[in-house]
């Protein structure tokens, strides 16, 4: 089955709204707001800059180094996850903001295409490229133990 979702690390520009919608103003937000505020406390603000004439990403107000993900749409376009991601050390990558659209999250409409789990085997897939990364975090993960929020990378994957 072919997917109707693609994986960049930019959106396009018209996609702006779209975007904002995602990044600030997500229904699913509630879920995880004390470890969305702690992020904006930790590493910045998520902030949606041009990247090109007609693309935009998002940043941390914070650090420089971030990267993201994005899950979108083939059709349209539209952005309908994102993952904003640092490497921390030289085998860890750290996954600070992480969003999915409401219709696409557990209980939405969408929920049975599973893109929350497509869009952590597509940053996997990223870190693959990245010598020496062996572990990821979920800064939003339910458990606040630092070491179960640890997930070693299967060595299949590396």
């Amino acid at each position: 089955m072919n997917s109707q979702i693609e994986f960049k690390s930019h959106v396009p520009a018209v996609q702006r709204g779209a975007l904002e919608r995602l990044v600030f103003f997500n229904a699913c937000q509630v879920r995880v707001a004390s470890m969305i505020a702690a992020a904006v406390e930790n590493f910045g603000t998520p902030e949606i800059v041009s990247a090109g004439p007609d693309r935009l990403k998002v940043t941390l107000s914070e650090l420089s180094d971030a990267q993201v993900l994005f899950a979108v749409e083939k059709t349209s376009g539209r952005p309908v996850g994102v993952a904003v991601y640092v490497r921390t050390d030289l085998e860890s990558v750290n996954v600070l903001h992480l969003s999915i659209a409401a219709e696409y999250a557990s209980g939405g409409v969408r929920s049975e295409e599973q893109l929350l789990l497509k869009l952590l085997r597509e940053l996997k897939r990223c870190m693959r490229r990245m010598k020496g990364v062996r572990r990821l975090e979920l800064y939003y993960a339910r458990s606040r133990d630092a070491a179960t929020r640890w997930r070693a990378l299967d060595k299949a994957l590396i």
